[in-house]
């Protein structure tokens, strides 16, 4: 068990489905091997039941962070500038530094942070693609629920990337609109619902074409065995899964009403976390935290200098963590309630 309670990261509180275990343990002794291919076929298979996707249209990849490289990679070879709203996850400028993709900002509305779409129609044009997360890393917030807002970006940009990590949690994709729109890509993870973090799977669904080109673009036997495997057990198990997933936004909710109580500003969450507005800079509550046994996520943008971001864990780690965030925010009580 480790040391502090880990609310930072945006894992599951709880393990993977036994049918995981199962799976991992019967291809164990085939680690010298490179890949298993009956074993990709019955993965990609289930995943394709799963999605209601052809299996062409799926692409596998070790984690959606690796993806999201691939389609870096991808726009690069295209001439295609990224530009992606903000705040979003911040990993994307990362993985943009290190592509060396032009990126560019598309500010979510203040607050509220809603999709701005006059200032991302001013930013689109066809050498443009468009990351983002929906719902939203680290708002929580759905940032549309229908197809015409989709539309309306697909017709501003040439490429449109619609980064699907919390679906589980939303249940709401635009996986189908893949089958229309070429220039639509959708990426996911196994990291959140199916409590695979460790495991490292994700995948893209996308028009067959691009599917080719983004695995031209990755290491070949790249996932390993194992993490397939655990992944195909996860995709046996759905209704573990489904279970998971009630459980966390039970929590979710429950954590959110008591920090309401005490007079903190809660977004609506469509997500396995929530963002919480603080009195006091984020950067310092959670400093506090830390020395009491807890990480969160804090930010020095000034978008988000007055939040931080909770994964939900355990009813007693959630617990923890709101006992021990009082006592924090006890330490400035101008602001305490306010």
């Amino acid at each position: 068990m480790p040391e502090y309670i880990r609310m930072h990261l945006n894992e599951s509180p709880f393990s993977p489905s036994p049918a995981v275990r199962l799976r991992v343990l019967k291809y164990l002794e085939r680690l010298n091997l490179y890949h298993a291919r009956e074993l990709e076929e019955e993965f990609v298979r289930r995943l394709s039941e799963y999605t209601g996707m052809p299996t062409e249209y799926l692409s596998v990849f070790p984690g959606s962070s690796e993806a999201l490289i691939a389609i870096l990679r991808y726009c690069k070879r295209r001439g295609l500038k990224l530009v992606t709203v903000w705040p979003s996850f911040h990993g994307i400028v990362e993985f943009a530094s290190m592509e060396g993709v032009d990126l560019g900002y598309a500010k979510l509305v203040p607050e509220r942070f809603d999709l701005d779409l006059a200032e991302l129609s001013r930013r689109g044009g066809p050498g443009k693609a468009l990351y983002i997360v929906n719902p939203n890393n680290p708002t929580s917030n759905m940032l549309f629920e229908d197809f015409e807002t989709l539309e309306f970006l697909l017709r501003r940009y040439g490429l449109v990337i619609v980064d699907e990590a919390y679906y589980e949690f939303s249940g709401f994709t635009v996986a189908r609109g893949v089958l229309e729109w070429g220039k639509l890509v959708v990426v996911r993870t196994f990291s959140k619902a199916f409590s695979l973090a460790g495991a490292r799977v994700g995948y893209v669904i996308a028009n067959p074409e691009v599917v080719r080109e983004l695995n031209s673009l990755e290491a070949a036997f790249s996932v390993p065995i194992t993490s397939l495997a655990a992944a195909l057990g996860a995709l046996e198990d759905l209704d573990y899964v489904r279970k998971v997933v009630s459980e966390v936004v039970l929590l979710r909710d429950e954590l959110k009403e008591l920090l309401r109580s005490e007079g903190l500003g809660v977004l609506d969450s469509r997500t396995n976390f929530l963002l919480i507005r603080t009195p006091v800079r984020g950067l310092e509550v959670a400093r506090e935290l830390a020395r009491r046994g807890i990480r969160v996520r804090s930010y020095r943008d000034p978008d988000l200098e007055y939040f931080i971001r909770v994964s939900i864990a355990s009813r007693e780690g959630n617990k923890k963590f709101f006992e021990e965030l009082r006592r924090v925010l006890a330490l400035h009580p101008r602001v305490v309630n306010a």
